[in-house]
């Protein structure tokens, strides 16, 4: 499928759940909202990735909150896995639990993790996600390694004046391991003043990051992703930038998105878009499901809707599934 500017959408990101076991300062920064209590089922969620796939979908992400509160997380894995077309499964997660989960993950099917981790300091780790579980979190990436979960990346928020001293702490990682370190801009989260005024106080832009890695080679790295990538002088693992806020990549967006309410989006950063929930529960035919996925494509925007005062409009990141 293409949208109505040419670009293909092969990529489909699903949430699983809105409900996280953490707390970190930038999902809510005006507070947390209660969760959804009754995300998409294993079924839905299948159906929903079949109708997808149907139209040349071959790319799958599984996103939260935190996707590996779901119980039957290994499940939802291996019923998405299994469907003809699916060419790459990743999931999304913060690692706490990935220790006991990783090669029971891997076993069903489940290529590659992203993992958020915002600080390689053990205190600071807890007033970033309200958790003093540091040690569990890299206990699980090593066991994502294990796993062969790979290529395994790391996902760091930029937060000025929180970890802003840590940038080349964690570009040392990728010197040291073949693993991928994207630092992510602040996204704007919330329509209040105290929201705004934590993304003028936190965010700090790519180019001010890169800034301070001067040794990286001038030759990006190509990949298939929205980071702009670099590698440093001989190291097996990246770096790169993703930059939402500072220089959008919409001209390159290959991706949907269903939340974990069943709302259908084009953009992450749009409306919340058609009720796939509603029209499942109706019993829905596949080919009608193609259809609902099929307008959300062609009504995908050109570019995302950030200036100057735009907001998400989002109790948290995690209502969202980003």
């Amino acid at each position: 499928m293409q949208d109505t500017f040419g670009r293909t959408i092969d990529y489909l990101r699903v949430s699983v759940t809105e409900a996280c076991n953490f707390r970190c300062i930038y999902c809510a920064p005006n507070g947390h909202t209660d969760p959804a209590a009754s995300p998409l089922s294993v079924d839905e969620i299948e159906r929903v990735v079949r109708a997808a796939v149907a139209l040349g979908v071959t790319k799958i992400r599984l996103t939260g909150g935190e996707p590996l509160v779901r119980r039957d997380i290994v499940d939802i894995v291996r019923a998405v896995a299994a469907i003809d077309g699916v060419q790459d499964l990743a999931l999304t997660t913060n690692g706490f639990l990935l220790a006991r989960l990783a090669r029971e993950l891997a076993d069903a099917g489940l290529r590659r993790v992203n993992i958020s981790l915002d600080t390689l300091r053990r205190e600071r780790f807890a007033k970033i996600t309200g958790v003093d579980a540091f040690d569990a979190v890299w206990t699980g990436i090593r066991a994502a390694a294990k796993a062969e979960l790979a290529p395994l990346k790391i996902n760091v928020v930029a937060l000025r004046g929180v970890n802003d001293d840590e940038f080349a702490d964690f570009a040392r990682l990728t010197a040291e391991q073949p693993w991928h370190v994207r630092f992510i801009e602040l996204m704007p989260v919330g329509t209040s003043a105290a929201a705004s005024d934590f993304f003028s106080r936190y965010f700090i832009s790519a180019s001010d990051i890169r800034a301070r890695l001067p040794e990286l080679d001038a030759a990006t790295v190509h990949g298939n992703g929205p980071a702009r990538t670099y590698r440093l002088p001989g190291a097996p693992g990246t770096i790169g930038f993703i930059t939402p806020a500072s220089e959008h990549f919409c001209n390159a967006c290959n991706r949907i998105r269903v939340t974990a309410r069943g709302a259908l989006c084009a953009c992450l950063f749009g409306e919340r878009g058609t009720d796939v929930r509603g029209a499942l529960c109706e019993g829905v035919s596949e080919s009608a499901l193609q259809d609902l996925l099929a307008r959300a494509i062609d009504d995908k925007p050109e570019r995302h809707p950030f200036g100057d005062d735009f907001a998400i409009d989002a109790g948290a990141m995690s209502e969202i599934g980003g």
